[in-house]
């Protein structure tokens, strides 16, 4: 018997759902912008550009999390329950066990005076990717205010981190471990909402382990497309410059952590009819974003790259204006791709992946003598992964029939009564 699929929800309460997480999601990118605030001065070009290198190095690794997010959610929806913590666990033990044995290389890699770096960023993988399933359940649950603290929290633990380490003047080491006491708090928060559903909901089910990788592949694309850079910053320039790059580009994600409650909450809604009308509005809405972004950082790019990290960044005010126009060519692409992994398709996926193996070609063999030329060739990049999962969706929207009244946009259409 197949499951039965949820009845879609009412046009008011889609709103407030989308509203509640995306206040959620505001708030978690302001203490997340805080925490770049906070620790890039503090630690200063050099070493922030290898903090940077390393965390960007970690998260590619924990991709599995955010798959687990998705893909449980959806099984949720759909009616296939499952809590996903089994595999979480078994991937998340296997990802640390992989980065505590490369530790020697990470460290040579990136310049890191000490190979306990590498060690706790690896430890940290574990109750990360459990944090993953955690909120997957909260969100296939549609328990909203349950999976809005914990954003709000994984944010804030991480912001606390970063004072502490201000205050104390650390290293780079020592953020790593303070960053992995915040992520043991903020699993341990994600448990106790999710206690209850995890001991009715089966830890795993047949078919998970193979649609998670399905969906890794997809994440493991735009994940990798929204962060090489800065890898290949740290790579092809000075020390000084790969740190004002490494801060300069998080304006760039910031606008992807702006919109990506509007991308999460397309998951559940990609088996419904309607979809790609659904996925045109989201873009719009996610391109606005972008837009006004863009114009706010270009009025004054000096002031906001001076707030972010002080006076010793402020030559690279120019530069954080391009990676906004970046980051919303990365922000388009995140709809279009997380609409994907809700909706059993691999295109778009593959097509990232080729366009990344493109990019660094470009950028290792010719386009790397400035922080100039790694976002022109990134930025081309991300335009054709956007502009590709438009065609796709306007060519889906055109073989649908007309929307039925009692589908709502969750996300991005508050207007409807």
């Amino acid at each position: 018997m197949k499951p039965r699929h949820a009845a879609p929800p009412s046009p008011r309460r889609a709103a407030l759902t989308g509203a509640l997480l995306g206040i959620a999601m505001a708030v978690s990118n302001v203490l997340s912008y805080l925490f770049v605030i906070v620790l890039a001065p503090a630690l200063g070009p050099a070493d922030f550009g290898g903090y940077s290198a390393l965390s960007t190095y970690g998260i590619l690794l924990a991709i599995p999390a955010g798959a687990f997010q998705v893909v449980v959610a959806r099984h949720i929806a759909a009616g296939e329950h499952t809590s996903g913590l089994r595999p979480a666990l078994v991937i998340g033990l296997g990802l640390a066990g992989a980065t505590v044995l490369l530790a020697p290389l990470l460290r040579s890699a990136f310049h890191l005076d000490s190979l306990w770096a590498p060690v706790l960023l690896g430890l940290t993988l574990v109750p990360m990717t459990l944090t993953g399933a955690f909120q997957g359940t909260l969100l296939g649950l549609e328990r909203v205010k349950g999976l809005s603290s914990l954003y709000i929290l994984t944010a804030g633990g991480r912001l606390g981190a970063a004072l502490v380490a201000a205050l104390a003047g650390s290293s780079v080491t020592e953020v790593f471990g303070l960053l992995l006491a915040a992520s043991a708090i903020t699993s341990a928060w994600g448990w106790l909402l999710c206690r209850d559903a995890a001991d009715r909901l089966p830890s795993s089910r047949a078919g998970l382990a193979a649609e998670l990788l399905r969906s890794n592949t997809t994440l493991a694309a735009f994940m990798a497309l929204t962060n090489v850079d800065v890898l290949l910053a740290r790579h092809f320039l000075t020390a000084h410059e790969s740190g004002g790059y490494a801060l300069a580009s998080t304006f760039g994600r910031a606008v992807c952590w702006a919109t990506q409650f509007v991308a999460l909450l397309l998951v559940p809604r990609m088996q419904s009819h309607g979809a790609a009308r659904v996925r045109l509005k989201a873009s719009g809405l996610v391109l606005a974003i972008g837009l006004v972004t863009f114009a706010v950082v270009a009025l004054a790019p000096r002031f906001w790259i001076g707030l972010a990290g002080g006076e010793q960044y402020t030559d690279f005010a120019g530069l954080a204006v391009a990676c906004v126009a970046l980051g919303t060519a990365w922000a388009l692409a995140q709809v279009w791709l997380f609409s994907e992994m809700g909706s059993n398709s691999s295109v778009l996926g593959g097509l990232t992946w080729v366009v990344l193996v493109v990019q660094a070609v470009t950028i290792g063999f010719w386009w790397h003598d400035s922080a100039g030329q790694i976002v022109a060739v990134c930025t081309a990049g991300a335009l054709t992964v956007a502009v590709a999962g438009l065609a796709l969706t306007v060519l889906a929207h055109q073989a649908e029939r007309p929307l039925d009244q009692t589908s709502a946009l969750a996300a991005t259409d508050g207007t409807r009564t």
